[in-house]
């Protein structure tokens, strides 16, 4: 039977973790990741990669603390030593075997992210268990405060593998994943070693995570700004050959549009038509960054793999042009119309 006292430990790791990971989610903006693959690598952080860091960390424990710096060495070196690597086999792992599914920065810091979300939910579980009459001043201290800790430190890697992911040098990250690793652990460790002068160090390290955090923010625009001129460079030729409607050129680079077509499809049309029109705009965001990928002679795309994606498109849209239940076509505020054949939609 499961006490209060676990009960509240679990709501308090649980809560806010739900809460983190849907924001990374939304960060996501225009091709968002399989739900499967962004579960594989939460549970990847929170199970077998904490697993690992006890492991490793129990057995170096015992040399490091026979040495001339062992107690201060153990508290603020080893934890990072340990936990940032095995964190960063996931991300290396899916660079490597899923890279048509590691589009650049963005997705490495999505990935990075859910794989410290999940190893500081499990962490944290495990500090409010040992320690529940502490369990308030922990809670806010390490899954509000410091809450995006491991998610930052993860996010590190992950965003140096996106940065090299259409580098056209191998070598490159070879070079890129040691560093970005060492960076890590680096920022890890002096975030172990200032939280310790009590209040002032708690204040330091929330100001270099807060700092951190913010640069991930601006990357994360940037990235933004890059794929929109992707899908805006790519489809183009999509809307001139009639493979999508102007409808579905322009729900698919403004995210408020998409959003708008989305909600009122579900409210008009009823769920299976929301979920074609959600898989509408998926696919053809897909297909624009498969042809930028096949412009800049990326070796992981399949040449055929765009002919394949139009083909989807065009058997979805044929689905999609129905009438509503008043007999009218499904239409858009803002004059945009989704029209069927190959007649196009106005937009203002």
């Amino acid at each position: 039977m499961i006490t209060s006292s676990v009960l509240t430990a679990m709501l308090a790791t649980v809560c806010p973790t739900a809460l983190y990971f849907w924001l990374i989610w939304w960060l996501d903006r225009y091709e968002k990741e399989p739900l499967l693959l962004l579960a594989a690598v939460f549970v990847w952080g929170s199970i077998p990669a904490i697993m690992l860091a006890i492991m490793f960390q129990v057995v170096l424990a015992v040399p490091l603390s026979n040495s001339p710096l062992g107690p201060d060495l153990t508290t603020w070196a080893l934890a990072p030593l340990v936990e940032e690597p095995v964190k960063a086999l996931a991300l290396v792992a899916l660079f490597v075997f899923v890279r048509r599914e590691f589009d650049g920065p963005i997705d490495g810091i999505v990935y990075g992210s859910l794989i410290g979300f999940g190893f500081a939910m499990t962490e944290n579980l495990l500090f409010f268990l040992y320690n529940p009459n502490d369990l308030s001043r922990l809670f806010w201290l390490r899954s509000i405060v410091f809450g995006f800790n491991h998610a930052l430190f993860t996010s590190i890697v992950g965003l140096g593998l996106g940065l090299v992911r259409y580098a056209r040098q191998r070598w490159s990250g070879y070079v890129v994943v040691p560093v970005s690793l060492l960076l890590a652990m680096t920022v890890h460790s002096v975030h172990n070693m200032i939280v310790q002068y009590q209040w002032l160090g708690l204040a330091v390290a929330w100001a270099v995570q807060s700092s951190g955090l913010l640069f991930m923010v601006i990357i994360v625009v940037l990235a933004w700004r890059r794929e929109r001129t992707w899908l805006v460079q790519e489809l183009g030729e999509e809307l001139r050959m009639g493979i999508i409607s102007t409808s579905d050129y322009v729900e698919t680079i403004s995210l408020p549009y998409r959003t708008r077509a989305q909600i009122q499809t579900l409210c008009k049309q009823g769920v299976r038509q929301y979920l074609r029109v959600r898989r509408l705009h998926h696919l053809v965001t897909e297909l624009a960054f498969c042809k930028y990928q096949l412009r800049i002679g990326d070796r992981f795309q399949c040449h055929t793999e765009h002919e394949r994606l139009r083909q989807e498109i065009m058997s979805l849209r044929a689905l999609l042009w129905e009438p509503d239940r008043s007999g009218h076509p499904f239409s858009l505020p803002g004059s945009q119309v989704r029209t069927s054949g190959s007649e196009e939609a106005s937009y203002e």
